[in-house]
């Protein structure tokens, strides 16, 4: 190991980006679960999973961002 190494990023934007998608899906399901065990109609139950899925991509794809912008 050398003492003078430098930071190597490691660049793979479709896996990253398919993680957040996956990781925003398991959300969506997750409220979707939980909507449906309060005994709401359908359609809350797709709005309430819907915001979950657009928030949570929403919030992976910023810190994508600001992540790779850092290296």
């Amino acid at each position: 190991m050398s003492t003078h190494s430098t930071h190597q990023a490691c660049h793979h934007p479709a896996r990253d980006i398919t993680i957040v998608a996956l990781v925003s899906g398991v959300v969506s399901l997750g409220t979707a679960v939980t909507t449906m065990a309060f005994d709401v109609s359908a359609l809350a139950t797709l709005t309430g999973s819907g915001g979950a899925f657009i928030a949570a991509i929403s919030a992976g794809m910023n810190v994508l961002n600001h992540v790779k912008r850092d290296v």
